[in-house]
């Protein structure tokens, strides 16, 4: 199935807390001056027209960047990451949402590589579009579970895998840990990152059930869930990010960002930030507890 498409839900709740992370973990690889590969494996088309037609229609960037937007002259844990969304915007109107590839691409040097794959032919001619004449990007069209698991150790020795498909196909839930899986076994120092919505279904339960059930270990996890009814979370109740080696430290400035954005976003939110390592499965309900 390749019918999603990421610009009608750019710049919600979700991808703030995705963004922001991302931003975080990409600057501390920046900090040292050896060179490293940053892989996004369903990269989407890089950036966002937010007065497209399709993003109008579900206006969910009104409930998710916008007000952080409007506060970005404000020094925040946002601050760099509205700064990324401020250089790709004439004036203050907020018509453009840089995707993780965007993010990425404006956070690392000429020297470091950035591998993006997108599956969807429509959003792989995008993507190309956004990216045209940038000389340390390279993009593929293939299946981006498959492009992992190839790639990976990167020659750079350092770097960052995001793991972020839609889960609109149902065996991407299961796919997902066991994927991960083989990429860790043969990077286990590598530093992974996934992206994962909350929906009633709870597809997302089996998702961490399976992953703590691998030999991956040192994992890290930050969600955020809203008090909000259905038809305003658009399906969509929570968002979850799980960090597969991330840097020492790190739990502490994960939590005050997953805690700003809660306190923030206009829907009452709660933040949760977690190692699922310290999680136990219920012999009993075959549960995480």
């Amino acid at each position: 199935m390749l019918s999603y498409q990421h610009i009608y839900h750019a710049g919600n709740f979700a991808d703030v807390q995705k963004h922001a992370v991302l931003v975080k973990l990409l600057q501390v690889l920046a900090q040292k001056p050896q060179t490293f590969a940053f892989l996004d494996t369903h990269a989407g088309r890089g950036t966002y027209d937010l007065s497209s037609g399709e993003a109008q229609k579900t206006g969910e960037f009104r409930h998710g960047v916008l007000p952080f937007w409007e506060r970005r002259g404000e020094q925040t844990p946002l601050s760099d990451y509205l700064k990324i969304a401020a250089a790709i915007n004439d004036g203050d109107e907020l018509k453009a949402y840089p995707g993780s590839a965007t993010i990425a691409h404006g956070l690392m040097r000429p020297a470091d590589r950035l591998l993006l794959v997108e599956k969807h032919p429509g959003e792989y001619a995008e993507l190309q579009k956004t990216f045209s004449g940038a000389k340390n990007v390279e993009a593929v069209q293939a299946d981006g579970f498959a492009y992992l698991v190839d790639k990976v150790p990167f020659a750079e020795r350092r770097g960052l895998v995001l793991v972020d498909p839609s889960y609109e196909i149902k065996s991407e839930y299961a796919d997902l840990p066991k994927q991960l899986a083989r990429a860790f076994k043969k990077w286990p120092q590598g530093q992974f990152m996934v992206w994962y919505p909350l929906l009633a279904k709870g597809g997302h339960e089996d998702m961490l059930i399976n992953l703590r059930k691998t030999d991956i270990t040192n994992i890290l996890v930050s969600e955020l869930t809203l008090d909000a009814p259905p038809e305003e979370t658009f399906g969509m109740y929570g968002s979850g990010v799980v960090i597969i080696n991330p840097p020492f430290g790190f739990e502490t400035a994960l939590t005050g960002l997953t805690q700003y954005i809660a306190e923030q976003l206009p829907a009452k939110a709660a933040a949760n930030v977690f190692w699922l390592d310290n999680l136990k499965i219920s012999a009993e309900t075959g549960r995480l507890g």
